[in-house]
């Protein structure tokens, strides 16, 4: 009878692993949500086939999502389908560097520079959120090209050719009262990964030019974007300044 049931689980967990592999989320109106809740035997198995290809299950209170831990996921998105389906055929490795760059700056404003757990805002203007990029880039650039060189090979970042993708782009277009994806634009590129991010159910645009975090979002960033085995690293040498200049790092989200 013990056999039995394992088997069931087994089977039961591998079909529910089988369609998160396929579409990489299942809703709670789904065969095998419930269970994948309510059965522990079947959501440590699931989770256990998970972690075999690097990656996580990520439950919120309607949805199962499978999310890669890192770039060496087998299934994980690639750098190259990113750059054609989001930041267009020109887009380069520096696209990706600014558009990784734009989310962080994006989740930290919503986190107190990831000092809090929880979200401390309900929404950002997508104006502000520019705004607090170039803040970031400008307090970065003083370091000088000669420090940001040396700095890069210790955080794996590409510093100096990101502010001058960040300076690159058409600032007196910022007024204009239409923008779309294909302006070059500082605008127009926050178009892109707000796009980006939208196909991943990580941010609403609740109108108003304002976003929001989704609850996927909040977990990710929750569980992964404040561990040091992750991103840590790169978020202190972002938000080091602050203390240095004795800058409130909470003012921005009051």
């Amino acid at each position: 009878m013990t056999t039995v049931v394992e088997h069931a689980h087994m089977e039961l967990a591998f079909h529910l692993y089988a369609q998160l592999l396929q579409k990489g989320q299942l809703s709670q109106d789904q065969p095998g949500f419930r269970e994948y809740i309510a059965q522990s035997e079947v959501r440590s198995l699931v989770d256990t086939f998970a972690t075999e290809m690097d990656s996580v299950v990520v439950k919120t209170s309607d949805h199962l999502y499978l999310v890669p831990k890192s770039g060496q996921s087998p299934f994980g998105m690639k750098n190259a389908y990113i750059k054609r389906e989001y930041l267009g055929y020109q887009a380069t490795n520096i696209d990706l560097y600014m558009m990784y760059f734009a989310i962080i700056v994006l989740f930290g404003e919503f986190y107190d520079s990831y000092e809090t757990p929880e979200a401390t805002r309900d929404f950002l203007p997508i104006g502000e959120w520019m705004s607090k990029i170039r803040e970031r880039l400008d307090t970065i650039k003083e370091q000088g090209e000669e420090q940001l060189d040396q700095i890069e090979g210790e955080t794996e970042w590409n510093w100096v050719g990101v502010i001058h993708f960040w300076d690159s782009l058409d600032d007196l277009k910022e007024t204009a009262k239409r923008q779309d994806t294909k302006q070059q634009s500082r605008l127009g590129f926050l178009k892109r990964v707000i796009r980006f991010l939208d196909a991943q159910d990580l941010v609403q645009d609740q109108g108003n030019d304002e976003l929001k975090l989704t609850e996927k979002a909040k977990i990710i960033v929750q569980r992964y974007y404040m561990d040091r085995e992750y991103n840590r690293d790169l978020l202190a040498y972002m938000y080091q300044f602050d203390q240095v200049k004795g800058n409130d790092p909470d003012a921005g989200h009051r």
